[in-house]
């Protein structure tokens, strides 16, 4: 009986686990305070050995040069160029937005939304 009892514990609190939102997709949507969306994403690239040694004002200072436009030439938040959407099936995919595409206008519709949940970006220029 007592074994059975520690089964019922063991499987209610796994199950409570697997429940919990991601919270790098969070920091994506912006549901974080920016400071803490930028923490969350600077230590998931961190993760990857190809960004280990990634430095987040370094990165955001010589980025931001590349652009042409706002938001992306003032903005101090990660999630202006990464984000994460969903296909038809519920599928995540985690994007970057690079300088090429931005000038192909291939992103207009996120910059809209972005320079919305940000107006004092708008307000920024070159």
């Amino acid at each position: 009986m007592r074994l059975h009892w520690c089964i019922c514990i063991v499987v209610a609190l796994l199950s409570l686990t697997a429940c919990k939102p991601d919270p790098l997709e969070k920091a994506l949507r912006g549901e974080l305070a920016p400071n803490e969306n930028n923490l969350i994403i600077v230590e998931y690239c961190q993760n990857c050995h190809i960004h280990r040694a990634l430095n987040p004002s370094e990165h955001l200072a010589s980025i931001r040069t590349l652009y042409d436009r706002v938001p992306y030439t003032v903005t101090t938040q990660c999630r202006a160029c990464h984000l994460v959407s969903e296909d038809t099936w519920n599928m995540k995919h985690r994007k970057t937005i690079f300088p090429a595409d931005v000038a192909r206008n291939r992103y207009t519709a996120h910059e809209r939304r972005f320079l919305k949940d940000n107006p004092e970006l708008a307000k920024g220029s070159k």
